[in-house]
């Protein structure tokens, strides 16, 4: 296959490897960025840069220096936060395709992004002025980071007593969580995290992935996620098919409403909304990223049969790409990627359940995210679960889908040990 040019990964972690899998396949020779010498995707590359991620000037210099048989003409990354700063600030100085650091600014602040989701009328949880004062009537509330992610720092007061004693607990403990930027000089500079409370939305959530190109949503999965009943909400699961066709349009509206509102473009596209019981569609992220949760490299190429991270890399390089067209299909099976979480609060775990499928289930992968003896604590997000597991489940006419989401998560199950 004659080579294209080149696509530039910013990252090259075990995560990162279906994207710089599918550059190779179209023909494009892939560099790799990452600080970590064994990461897998350096080996799959041509070229590799061994620099961490969050260094995107030093990144754009190398880059700048390379001699090269041909020109860059892409750049993605798998990773989120930090990483898509640096995607998006090279692709800006290489004349590339991807989110604008204006998009990426938006979205990754929760404050600007239900600014401008309102602009669009997308209905977004309201926000309590803590310098006021949360009154009786705004119980219960949700009280997390403006820029945070993975579900780290949430929390959830129903009483004023435990808001109070939440209050004094952090007056005894000062130290609290900042964000380190570097001027150009070097110079460190310490900003205190923001920390906002809006109300609780009752109801269920959904994950929305897709893409972006030329200003046109392409969607490829709309899933329904189990969360938690305990702040932070760590994901449980994540359903396919999403069974509530009603409420398929009116999502899909707001997903183009947002792409307008956050100035999103040539870019990968993930979204979670929460569904209160009156059917409203509330707005909880948007972010110009793929996401997580095996989702785009696992769930969606198994259930439905398309190729994300195909259509990804065509977007990044400037191919024109195809619609998803199975995304709103309803196939007589399930399908569904599955956590084991630990109980709230610190926790050790002790041991790995033995996994086994029923039925005609085919089990896609099984992953042990924690090993025995490691310390958890669920303040800290979706980074305290301990295994996933992704299965294609049985027809939707031998079990509800309750029933089945039941009966993995007890096949699931960890013996964890508490304090």
């Amino acid at each position: 296959m004659k080579q294209k040019g080149y696509f530039l990964s910013i990252g090259a972690g075990i995560n990162q490897v279906p994207l710089i899998t599918s550059a190779i396949q179209l023909g494009y020779s892939v560099i790799a960025v990452d600080q970590n010498d064994r990461a897998p995707g350096l080996a799959l590359a041509s070229l590799r840069i061994m620099e961490s991620i969050t260094e995107y000037r030093k990144i754009l210099k190398v880059v700048s220096e390379i001699p090269m048989q041909g020109t860059i003409v892409g750049i993605g990354t798998r990773s989120y936060g930090k990483a898509t700063y640096t995607t998006s600030y090279i692709a800006d100085k290489m004349k590339l395709r991807y989110a604008s650091l204006a998009c990426v600014e938006i979205c990754s602040n929760k404050n600007r992004l239900k600014e401008a989701a309102k602009k669009v009328g997308i209905l977004t949880p309201e926000g309590y002025d803590l310098s006021a004062g949360i009154s009786k009537n705004q119980f219960p509330f949700v009280y997390k980071p403006s820029r945070g992610n993975g579900k780290e720092g949430i929390h959830t007061f129903h009483h004023s007593e435990e808001w109070e004693q939440y209050l004094k607990s952090k007056k005894k403990t000062p130290k609290s969580k900042t964000l380190v930027s570097k001027k150009k000089s070097g110079t460190a500079i310490i900003e205190k995290e923001e920390w906002i409370a809006e109300e609780y939305i009752p109801g269920f959530e959904i994950t929305v992935c897709g893409l972006v190109q030329n200003g046109d949503f392409f969607p490829a999965s709309i899933s329904h996620k189990d969360v938690t009943s305990y702040a932070p909400y760590l994901e449980k699961s994540h359903i396919l098919p999403f069974l509530h066709t009603e409420l398929i349009g009116e999502i899909l509206l707001n997903c183009r409403a947002l792409v307008t509102a956050t100035q999103m473009n040539n870019c990968p596209f993930v979204a979670e909304f929460r569904i209160n019981p009156l059917g409203e569609i509330y707005l909880i992220e948007t972010v110009p990223e793929v996401g997580g949760e095996y989702l785009a490299d696992s769930l969606i190429p198994n259930y439905f049969g398309t190729t994300y991270f195909e259509n990804l890399v065509k977007l990044l390089v400037g191919e024109k790409i195809k619609p998803f067209s199975q995304y709103s299909y309803l196939p007589k099976k399930y399908a569904g990627v599955f956590f084991s979480v630990p109980p709230q609060g610190k926790s050790k775990l002790i041991r790995h359940s033995e996994f086994y499928v029923q039925g005609k289930e085919k089990l896609l992968f099984d992953h042990k995210l924690k090993q025995p003896g490691d310390v958890l604590k669920t303040e800290d997000g979706n980074g305290t679960r301990v295994r996933s597991v992704g299965l294609l489940g049985p027809t939707q006419q031998n079990q509800t889908i309750q029933e089945w989401k039941e009966s993995v998560q007890q096949r699931l199950g960890s013996e964890f040990e508490t304090f």
